[in-house]
């Protein structure tokens, strides 16, 4: 046991895993450095709850998603989509993709929203193996697996919020099954990960990240500035090792 053992409560402690696919791993579509190396360790720390304190998210798009590089005409994974530069675009710039499930007054409302949007590498796409609960895990008993992404017009990083406040359920569900304490673990710490853990502590709960069962996407800043929104918040960082069970 270590200096700062956490003793795992069955009763009110629930343990989240954010997007545990191959598709945020080396060799999926937006692949998270090492992101692979946390499923053994995930693997170990489910099984310190029970199967009713255990929840999973999944990011699942369909193609042509707002948050999508290939939604756009020539536009790269990464790119930042600020609403003060598509507030200019008309209909005739033609900036989106023949693919893309949304139109130009779609976007522009989006973006006058959230104000900027990543657009990332085609991952998570229903139908792909990749998009799927890691194989590590599968068969795992758990309480819900909720999908989020799946709005062609909005982006989902949280689990318990889409990208425009709109609630998943989650929140309240882990609510309504008596949780206080919420452990989070998965991929990747500077998005999914991190803004699930301050929307969160916004329904209340007391959230810990295990963060040495996570990784980063680290595009630049993002680390140090979820960080400093964890500090600001009070979401606590702790290692597995610090996790004891009942």
């Amino acid at each position: 046991m270590t200096d700062h053992a956490i003793l795992i409560d069955p009763a009110t402690d629930a343990l989240v895993n954010v997007d545990v696919q191959p598709t945020f791993m080396p060799g999926g579509g937006l692949p998270v450095a090492r992101g692979d190396e946390i499923v053994p360790l995930v693997q170990r720390i489910n099984l310190l709850f029970p199967d009713r304190r255990r929840y999973m998210t999944l990011d699942k798009h369909p193609i042509g998603h707002i948050s999508l590089a290939s939604s756009y005409a020539g536009l790269a994974p990464y790119a930042q989509l600020a609403a003060d530069e598509v507030a200019r675009w008309t209909e005739a710039d033609n900036r989106l993709a023949a693919r893309a499930r949304f139109g130009l007054a779609d976007l522009q409302d989006y973006l006058a929203k959230v104000r900027v949007q990543t657009l990332w590498p085609d991952h998570g796409i229903f139908g792909t193996a990749e998009a799927n609960l890691h194989p590590g895990l599968a068969g795992r008993n758990c309480r819900i697996v909720l999908l989020k992404g799946t709005d062609p017009r909005c982006d989902s990083y949280s689990g318990l919020r889409d990208n425009l406040k709109r609630p998943t359920g989650l929140g309240e569900l882990l609510q309504e099954d008596g949780a206080t304490r919420l452990f989070l673990t998965g991929l990747a710490l500077d998005f999914c990960v991190g803004f699930t853990a301050l929307d969160a502590r916004d329904y209340g709960f007391e959230v810990f990240v295990v963060e040495d069962a996570t990784r980063s996407v680290a595009l630049p800043g993002t680390v140090e500035a979820m960080k400093e929104a964890f500090a600001k918040a009070g979401v606590k960082l702790v290692q597995s090792e610090d996790l004891v069970a009942f």
